[in-house]
């Protein structure tokens, strides 16, 4: 149902609602079209209203494009889906996130569309100023690679609480220098500038709270992250004096000696092959100091390293002075000097230093990029207002001045990239092109958009615009990557060399005639054993390790037990266990729940209560991994006060889950647990009580063809064990005949198979047959009465038991004949047929024709359905 303008809060639930089915848009859902434009002309109305202009002539102008959709008009449905997303996305964070009209931009698409006449114009573009460029698939690059940065980045942080935060706050001071330098070249400045104030907060390890800071900013990272790859709005700078309102004041910073008054741009005249040269060389020597930096930190009596980096400074300011490169050559020479005292023994090595001279790196390596640029284009060089204050830090360094503060001013990475720019970039106009235009644009009262101009005075066409519109509101593409071992890839193609010769001599062989002789046949057994190995090598390819999850884990449980006040120990082990990548990111949900529930519901409730039961004030929650039979198992063990049997019981019973005077196995009870809505806890938290999550557990487990199993000792603790495969695209199965049909078992429901003898088989009233096994009654169902084949062996004692199991239960499954064991690759049955009881997929066989998979839990519920 639609929220009502008259409702409080309407307005957010709106936008949200539009998010939402902006997201569900597709250009055929005509139903979910129609609604998207009714909710989008209410919300437009909002924004009228409110004097929000852009807003509301953009949000009227994506209704348009959806109406466009729907009535066909529009060549490229999803591409205006897109253009509507991005409006929606601005006007979510002017709603939801909070930020100005101001600081937000709406697609340029719309907002020319829109006929508003009184949006900013474009600055003019300096034809001799540096323009702040990147290329597109460097960026994508650099995000793709942040999820695990960040990983990595909240492992260290959690490790601040441990004895080892000397070496974690080392670590993650590496990795926020690192994403400093990227963020800078990218002209992320927001997230430049967090992570240098964070290099600032680190200085003092000691400072109450720095953990919960540190995981603020990986948080706020994150959002970041997200945001420019079109996941959701961009935050808010990072504010790392709301995250400590009492945190001192810092100290002034060091007033910057001031630049010389006749700065000018200065063009490049040395020889361009030697300036080439110097640049690569010169970017080489930088990373090289980068590198012995980083042991300096962990080293500082190093005194190789220390004459490494001063080595790579003189070689620099050398070449740069020799080439006229005068500012580089400046900043080496001052670093140069520093590190000269520091060889010898004139200055000690501490943080601050190591800190002053990655930015001079920083530096060094923005103005060899600014030379770069230069030689390119032909263009002057601009002083960079930037390195003043770093050569004034330099030298109060060097003269053993005190806590440095370098104040940069990078450009603002909000500030969109302008509409000449990208004209200009694209060779569609010159700069004096843009700038004539500009003067025009400015002179004409009605004030028109400088694509108009620059399309009337016939500088470019208006396709050259839209394009480069589009380029300017790009959202940058990320792609999902996996991390491949090398030598896994160096063994894959290796052994696609190994296959194509096999190839050519069964070739070869069948060709000549030698068809069925020992040669042709040892030919083949080669071809089939490099295939099998590359299907193995192709699925190790997926395999990534379970530590990114396992870390989210922990995290997870150090905000648990601060919010409810009990002290946890948690422990890990196993993650550097494998698993299919697609099964590693469905696991997470899962695990959430099952380590919240080990915190909130089975360690005790206070430190009180666990010492009073004789056990450690600080509870235990240990996760691991390992594998076991074929399988992947993943364990959650407390060492809390177990389930309670007799409550769950009783809330079984409650629930008409356990008829009365049935008197059930202990696992029949725990499993419990798992029924939709089940919880036995007294009071609803924040954090667990409500019944759903183990349910959650449940079904994503069964999902992923896993298992879940619940041991538990009252007083002593409880271990929930999933057992799971390694991937999803392939299974272990046995291949069984039912009359002229084939059906493959999965291999982990299957016990044991045997042929009953007459002595083995009974009837029950009311129940079926029976086959007797090792001292136990089983019910055996026949595949062929399940399924209607016709065809199919009736005589039991002529046909084939297979004893199957699904979550403890076991059942006899009689079939013709059992034709062997192979690994079997899992083909999707198609929209027609999929959700068929029973069946949880298909195979192609070794003759070409499709085996049906069975789902063994499908199977035993239409047995036992009569069906």
């Amino acid at each position: 149902m639609s929220p009502r303008s008259d409702e409080p809060g309407w307005i957010q639930a709106s936008v949200e609602e539009l998010a939402g089915l902006i997201v569900q848009a597709e250009p055929g859902n005509l139903q979910l079209l129609a609604n998207l434009h009714g909710r989008m002309e209410e919300v437009e109305q909002w924004a009228d209203g409110e004097g929000l202009r852009v807003a509301a002539d953009a949000l009227k102008a994506a209704a348009k494009l959806i109406e466009g959709i729907i009535l066909e008009d529009v060549p490229d449905g999803q591409a205006a889906l897109n253009v509507a997303g991005r409006a929606v996305s601005s006007l979510q964070a002017i709603v939801l996130s909070g930020r100005s009209p101001e600081e937000v931009s709406f697609p340029a698409e719309l907002v020319d569309a829109s006929g508003d006449a009184d949006a900013a114009a474009p600055a003019p573009v300096p034809p001799a100023s540096k323009q702040s460029t990147y290329d597109a698939s460097i960026f994508s690059e650099f995000l793709a690679r942040q999820a695990s940065v960040l990983d990595e980045m909240e492992k260290q942080i959690l490790k601040l609480e441990s004895p080892d935060k000397a070496e974690a706050a080392a670590a993650l001071a590496r990795l926020l220098h690192t994403l400093k330098g990227e963020a800078g070249m990218l002209g992320l400045a927001n997230v430049e500038k967090a992570c240098h104030e964070a290099e600032d907060v680190l200085a003092a390890p000691e400072a109450a709270g720095l953990p919960d800071t540190m995981l603020a900013l990986k948080d706020w990272l994150a959002k970041v992250f997200a945001g420019h790859a079109g996941k959701g709005p961009i935050p808010p700078p990072f504010s790392f004096a709301a995250m400590e309102p009492d945190r001192q004041a810092e100290p002034a910073p060091v007033a910057a000696e001031p630049a010389p008054a006749a700065a000018q741009s200065t063009a490049i005249e040395g020889d361009p092959a030697l300036l080439g040269e110097f640049i690569s060389e010169s970017r080489e020597h930088l990373e090289s100091a980068d590198v012995n930096l980083l042991t300096l930190e962990t080293d500082p009596a190093n005194e190789e390293a220390v004459h490494s980096v001063f080595r790579a400074f003189h070689t620099i300011k050398g070449v740069a002075n020799m080439l006229g490169v005068t500012q580089v050559g400046k900043l080496a020479h001052e670093a140069e000097s520093l590190l000269d005292k520091i060889r010898k023994h004139e200055l000690a090595i501490n943080s601050q230093v190591i800190d002053v001279v990655f930015e001079t790196t920083d530096m060094l390596k923005r103005l060899i990029g600014e030379v770069a640029e230069s030689l390119a284009s032909g263009t002057p060089i601009e002083p960079n207002p930037s390195l003043p204050p770093l050569l004034d830090v330099i030298r109060r360094t060097a003269q053993g001045s005190s806590e440095p503060k370098i104040n940069f001013q990078p450009p603002d990475d909000a500030q969109r990239r302008r509409l000449g720019e990208i004209l200009v970039e694209q060779g569609s106009v010159t700069a004096d092109d843009v700038n004539q235009a500009l003067e025009k644009q400015t002179a004409d009262p009605d004030h028109p958009k400088l694509g108009n101009v620059l399309v009337e005075d016939g500088k470019v066409s208006p396709k050259e615009v839209v394009g480069a519109l589009r380029t300017q509101n790009a959202t940058v593409q990320v792609k999902e990557t996996v991390k491949v071992d090398a030598d896994r890839l160096d063994r894959l193609v290796e052994m696609i060399g190994e296959l194509v010769i096999a190839e050519s001599m069964v070739s070869q062989s069948s060709k000549s005639g030698q068809m069925g002789t020992s040669g042709f046949l040892r030919h083949l057994n080669e071809l089939d054993k490099i295939t099998r190995e590359l299907q193995q090598m192709g699925m190790s390819l997926r395999m990534v390790p379970l530590r990114a999850t396992f870390q989210k884990m922990a995290r997870l449980v150090r905000d648990l037990s601060k919010k409810s006040g009990k002290q946890v120990e948690f422990v890990m082990c196993g993650e550097d266990t494998e698993l299919d990548k697609t099964v590693v990111d469905r696991i997470g949900d899962p695990l959430v729940h099952m380590v919240r529930n080990a915190v909130d519901h089975g360690l005790e409730s206070s430190a009180d209560a666990r010492v009073q039961a004789g056990k450690d004030a600080t509870g235990r929650v240990e996760l691991r991994a390992f594998h076991k039979g074929g399988n992947i198992y993943i364990e959650i063990e407390d060492d809390g006060r177990g389930l309670d049997r007799d409550a769950i019981l009783a809330k079984g019973r409650e629930r008409g889950l356990i008829p009365e005077g049935e008197t059930p196995s202990d696992r029949d009870i725990y499993n419990l647990i798992f029924q939709p809505g089940f919880s036995t806890a007294k009071k609803i938290t924040d954090v667990s009580g409500r019944g759903v999550g183990m349910d959650v557990v449940k079904r994503n487990i069964d999902s992923l063809r896993g298992q879940v199993e619940i041991r538990t000792e009252p007083g002593r603790g409880t271990t929930l064990s999933i057992r799971l495969p390694l991937t999803l695209a392939i299974i272990d199965g046995m291949v069984v005949r039912v009359g002229a049909e084939r059906y493959i078992i999965p291999t982990l429901s299957v016990l044991i198979s045997l042929r009953p003898e007459e002595s083995q088989l009974s009837s029950v009233l009311g129940t079926g047959q029976m086959l007797s096994h090792q001292g136990r009654e089983i019910p055996m169902f026949r595949l062929d009465e399940i399924f209607h084949i016709a065809g199919a062996e009736q005589d039991p004692t002529k046909a084939l038991a297979v004893v199957v199991e699904d979550d403890g239960r076991q059942v006899v499954l009689l079939v013709d004949e059992l034709l062997g064991q192979q690994q079997i690759v899992i083909k999707s049955l198609g929209e027609s047929v999929r959700g068929i009881p029973g069946i949880s997929g298909g195979a192609i066989m070794p003759d070409g024709k499709v085996g049906l998979i069975l789902d063994v839990g499908g199977v035993l519920k239409l047995a036992q359905a009569g069906v």
